[in-house]
């Protein structure tokens, strides 16, 4: 086994390719960005550890409450203490038909997904999270990229440090085959809060395809993404 299951980070492999088990409430502000009298941009703040970032005005909310009453239905091993953890989490879909379900589902959707979480880490997992565990809070992209496990049709963008003033992590994008063998893209920043005991997650999807095509976009949003901390 490898550091993001022994911390409680992932499911197992086998989990982790139908559903997504991040470990990942509080006080939220939404904003709305505007130019000369129209609004281009919703802020999102999570202003308790200083986390901010922005989506598109016109996309579709899935909000903590969905999100939680979704996830609080799940048998898996460890799911509700995972849930209990959580400080805050939302998702935003330009297409209203995407639900909790699709949110933390691996299957490939022709619209773009953002989800971010934010979660208090236990006692027992705080010095066991490292960048590789990280790394692997979705699918076990450490060992795909050493070759130690047969990735499905993986392809390595990019795996970069993220640092911020509040937090310090990896970012990395990658492209793989989810269900049905549909090419699947995937934009995901995981980092530790400067005490090691806050886990902030943003992940940014869709098929392949679709992620060209929003490309733009896409990058835009990860790039907003700020933790200054508390």
């Amino acid at each position: 086994q490898h550091n993001a299951r022994r911390v409680g980070l992932i499911p197992n492999q086998k989990q982790s390719r139908n559903r997504i088990s991040f470990i990942i409430f509080g006080l939220i502000g939404a904003l709305t960005l505007s130019s000369c009298g129209k609004s281009s941009e919703t802020f999102l703040a999570f202003k308790e550890d200083g986390v901010f970032t922005t989506v598109p005005k016109t996309w579709h909310e899935i909000s903590a409450t969905q999100l939680s009453d979704f996830e609080a239905k799940s048998t898996d091993a460890g799911a509700a203490e995972r849930l209990a953890a959580v400080k805050w989490q939302i998702a935003y879909s330009p297409d209203s038909k995407i639900t909790p379900k699709e949110v933390f589902s691996l299957a490939p959707q022709e619209s773009p997904i953002v989800f971010l979480r934010i979660r208090n880490l236990y006692p027992s997992e705080v010095n066991a999270v490292s960048f590789n565990s990280l790394r692997d809070i979705v699918l076990p992209l450490s060992s795909w990229i050493d070759g130690s496990l047969t990735a499905p049709k993986f392809t390595l963008i990019s795996d970069e440090n993220f640092k911020d003033k509040g937090a310090t992590g990896i970012r990395t994008i990658y492209t793989f085959a989810a269900s049905n063998e549909i090419l699947e893209t995937m934009n995901q920043t995981v980092a530790l809060s400067a005490d090691r005991t806050v886990l902030y997650v943003l992940i940014i999807r869709c098929s392949a395809t679709c992620y060209t095509q929003n490309q733009s976009s896409l990058d835009k949003i990860g790039n907003s993404f700020t933790i200054r901390g508390k």
